[in-house]
This record gives C-alpha cells, sequence and structure tokens, in this order.
C-alpha cells in the first residue's frame, strides 16, 4: 500500500503551475527492424516490423530475409504474414541465433540460449481462512532451489465446465501473496509484473497472461501463493479506476476489466447446476534476455507516470544488434489440472 500512496503523492504534482522534463529527441538513422524472435520447447516463433524514428516517416513494409539456426544448424521456417516459426524440440543449452535483412535497411542479429526446463516435484494445497478472506493456499516444490540469476513465469488457468454440456471457460489467475488488511503494507506492485504471452508477446488477440518470478519468489525450493487473496481485491480495485481501452496489456495484472478469459463463457449459472472446476499451473523457466524484455514491456506499456510528464519515458530492452527487439527462449513445466475443493 506504501507505493499506492507514492504513486498518489506522485500525481499531486499535477497541481503545480509548471512540471516539465525536457530532453531532446534526436534521429541519426534510419527505418530499423522491430523484432521478436522466441525458442520454446518445439520450436522457434518470429514476430517482425519495421520501426521509423519518432521525428521520421516509417516506409513500405520490407519484406524480410530472415535465418533461424540451432547450434549452428539452419531451421526451416515457414512464413505467415509477419511471423514465421520453425517446428524442433528443443532442449536446455541449445544455442538460437537470428538474423534478418532487408533491401535498403540495416540487419539485425542476436541469440539466446534455451534454459532449463522446471522440475516440480511436488503440488499440493491447503484451505486458509483469515478475517472474511476465504483463500487457497498453494505449493510448488522445485528439485532444487532458484539460483540468484534464474527467472520465471508462472500461468495459472481456472477451468469451468458445465456437467453435461459443451459450456467452459478459462479464467487466468494472478498469484496472491497477502491475506489480510494487516499485511497491506506490504503490498508491491513490482510481485506482480506480468505479460501476455501466447507465442509472441505482441498481437495476441487473446490475453494469457505471464506473472514474472524471481529467487525472492521462492522460499528455497517451494514457490507459496495464494489464490482469491486479499491483494486480489486491491488489483480488482486498481482495474476497475483504470481508464477504459488498452491501458497496460503487459502489466502486472492492471489492465482495464478482466485480467484474461476464454471459452464459450457460460455466464450466469443457476444454483441447482453443476459445474467442475479445476486448476492447472504452468511454472516457466525463463532466460534472462526474455525476462529483461518482458520486464521492460511491462514497465513501457504501464508507464502512465511517464505519460504524465512526471517522470522521463522508460525505454524498451534490447538485445538485438542492429534493430530493436529481442531473442529469447523459455521452457515450461505442468502440474495439473486439479481440482482445489478439499485439502489434499
Amino acid at each position: 500500500m506504501k507505493r499506492l500512496l507514492h504513486i498518489a503523492l506522485c500525481a499531486l504534482l499535477l497541481a503545480l503551475p509548471s512540471c516539465e522534463i525536457p530532453f531532446e529527441v534526436t534521429s541519426a538513422s534510419g527505418e530499423r527492424f522491430y523484432a521478436q524472435c522466441i525458442a520454446d520447447t518445439d520450436g522457434v516463433g518470429v514476430f517482425v516490423r519495421s520501426a521509423a524514428p519518432v521525428n521520421g516517416k516509417a516506409g513500405t513494409q520490407k519484406t524480410p530475409s530472415i535465418s533461424v539456426e540451432v547450434n549452428g544448424e539452419p531451421l526451416l521456417m515457414e512464413n505467415n504474414d509477419i511471423r514465421w516459426h520453425g517446428d524442433r524440440r528443443l532442449k536446455e543449452g541449445d544455442r538460437i541465433s537470428f538474423h534478418i535483412e532487408a533491401d535498403g535497411m540495416e540487419p539485425a542479429d542476436g541469440s539466446t540460449i534455451v534454459p532449463s526446463r522446471p522440475v516440480i516435484l511436488d503440488c499440493s494445497w491447503k484451505k486458509v481462512q483469515v478475517d472474511t478472506i476465504e483463500a487457497t493456499q498453494v505449493f510448488l516444490t522445485l528439485d532444487q532451489a532458484p539460483s540468484d540469476d534464474a527467472f520465471f513465469g508462472i500461468r495459472i488457468e481456472q477451468t469451468t465446465h458445465v456437467e453435461g454440456s459443451n459450456e467452459w471457460s478459462i479464467h487466468y489467475i494472478t498469484p496472491g501473496y497477502i491475506l489480510s488488511a494487516a499485511e497491506s503494507g506490504s503490498f508491491d506492485l513490482s510481485d506482480f509484473v506480468q505479460v501476455n504471452y501466447d507465442g509472441y508477446m505482441v498481437g495476441s488477440p487473446i490475453y494469457r497472461p505471464l506473472t514474472l518470478l524471481t529467487k525472492k519468489h521462492f522460499d528455497g525450493a517451494v514457490y507459496r501463493f495464494y489464490l482469491n487473496s486479499f491483494d486480489t481485491s486491491i488489483l480488482d480495485g486498481i482495474r476497475g479506476n483504470m481508464p477504459s481501452g488498452d491501458t497496460g496489456v503487459a502489466g502486472g495484472g492492471i489492465t482495464s476489466g478482466d485480467v484474461g478469459s476464454e471459452g464459450t463463457n457460460p455466464g450466469t449459472l443457476p444454483a441447482d447446476v453443476k459445474v467442475d472446476i479445476t486448476y492447472t499451473f504452468t511454472l516457466y523457466r525463463l532466460s534472462q534476455e526474455f525476462y529483461y524484455y518482458a520486464k521492460a514491456l511491462y514497465q513501457s506499456n504501464f508507464d502512465f507516470l511517464a505519460n504524465m510528464g512526471l517522470i522521463p519515458a522508460n525505454f524498451t530492452w534490447s538485445n538485438l544488434d542492429g534493430g530493436l527487439g529481442f531473442v529469447g527462449a523459455l521452457q515450461g513445466a505442468v502440474a495439473g489440472p486439479f481440482r482445489l475443493d478439499g485439502e489434499n
């Protein structure tokens, strides 16, 4: 909550007669490639656009030539408009190299190493209640405690199926860490940094949030979190007061409205209708490049203080030499689906 108060105090600066941070924007180059090259367990996906300087003019979208290598061997890439994909079973330690070029544009290159897949030894849960909050505490136990340079992401899916029908829905949940108002002083928005990841981190019509994690979120080898906790209500309150529209699709579950859902959306059901509710937890190990780019993307999309002119703008992190964007990798491990309607 302290951070929310800090945000509120910053907003009061708007009442001052003048609050400007002048900086000069210069352009020393022409158009550059903007690309995402993401390697997961089953292959490599590439998204490409061209970007013009802020005070320049975008030209006609060029038809680029791209190449992807796995440990020095070319990977066959199939093209679908501005997206490419190459199928290949990848493993820990594989080196992914990416190159892109087109007439009249500077070529761009980047590389990454596929991280190890997390090993989930156990998934357990228990029901807890504090004051009026009834939550479920979940424990994911890994084979080893994360190191300082280890980065993760968690995706939590709640699937609801109406028994005896084809009606179903998937709701994406943000993990919580606070059970009561007494603990609200430890609320920290940096615990809820999210990106929309569905093979790419841009252009997906479905919002499938991936919450970023670091070593601080683990107790030894155990990652513990709550479903339906007190900080969930704090996030819902922030969302409810966000402007309408696409405000922060990469950030903290702090999108306008719902965090994300899909399916046939059964809606409100009669009390006598039976539903089957299950939870699936997918824990990803992220390469450093994936984590740094995802966090920078969140900061850029949820940079409302800069949008109000209170601080300089955040600029997107990139590991592409000669272009913008990134080359990164991730591997995931799945626990579930589980029914969490009792102790296990």
